[in-house]
């Protein structure tokens, strides 16, 4: 008898760890649509009624994917500023794995930033050429300008500001927009990679990609000024003795807190095929 109940204890432990090992396995892969004809990228989402949007509840985030034979197309949508943390500072990073692994050899960071005109001048200059006296004069009527920057970054390709050269390569692009009670970050990212530091999926119409999208956290100037801090007024690290243990001490860190969330969401999306 006693026997007998092992082996049923025993075949139904099988079971569960079978139903278990099929549930841990499925991955859930969001379905890209197919588009005959380039979008828009200018933060709006007029462009994406009819797709289906994928929800990460628990940040009140929702986004789609769209893609034709050249390039991937990312809608991203905010639906409660506090989600946004500091991404005007840090930007949004895409990540791309095409082996299916949460991993960051590969990325494109996407910034917006504010600058001059003489800074402008100088971005369009390095672009398009020299500009005439009038041309500048022109940009000049406006104080400050926003740039959209792309950088290809990660542990293979390291960080580098992307160049474009003749249109061998194609850009990436992005636009943010605040839409009534939403911001939108709306995407286009070539399929295609020419080099290691071009901006490109490196994939085709038809595969599975694995993406992970990373923004919040602490900006490059609030890593500065807590270096500076740490270091405390005669340049070197500063203890701090825990009030809340005095047996322990902090060796260069302060208990001020965390900072600012850090954001990451990573999704495995099936790339739409021309029917």
């Amino acid at each position: 008898m006693k026997r007998l109940l092992s082996m049923k204890n025993l075949l139904l432990f099988v079971m569960i760890f079978a139903i278990s090992l099929t549930g841990f396995s499925k991955k859930k892969i969001v379905s890209s649509s197919w588009i005959g004809m380039p979008l828009s990228i200018d933060g709006s989402h007029t462009d994406w009624t009819d797709v289906t949007f994928t929800s990460a509840k628990r940040l009140s985030i929702d986004y789609s994917f769209k893609n034709d034979g050249e390039n991937l197309y990312v809608i991203f949508v905010f639906r409660e500023s506090r989600y946004l943390s500091t991404i005007r500072g840090t930007g949004m990073t895409i990540w791309f794995n095409n082996e299916g692994k949460k991993k960051r050899n590969y990325g494109i960071k996407f910034t917006k930033e504010q600058v001059s005109a003489e800074e402008f001048i100088s971005y369009l200059e390095q672009r398009k050429g020299p500009l005439s006296e009038e041309e500048k004069n022109e940009v000049r009527s406006r104080r400050n300008y926003f740039l959209h920057k792309i950088t290809v970054v990660g542990k293979k390709s390291k960080s580098s500001r992307q160049v474009y050269d003749k249109g061998e390569i194609k850009p990436a692009a992005f636009r943010t927009a605040k839409q009534e009670d939403a911001t939108v970050y709306e995407f286009a990212i070539p399929l295609k990679r020419v080099a290691e530091k071009a901006p490109g999926i490196g994939t085709e119409p038809g595969k599975i990609v694995k993406v992970g999208f990373e923004w919040g956290g602490m900006t490059e100037e609030m890593k500065a000024a807590r270096i500076k801090r740490l270091k405390g007024p005669g340049g070197g690290p500063e203890k701090l003795v825990s009030t809340s243990d005095r047996s322990r001490k902090s060796v260069g860190v302060t208990r001020s807190g965390q900072g600012p969330k850090k954001y990451t969401i990573w999704v495995d999306v099936q790339l739409a095929k021309n029917q």
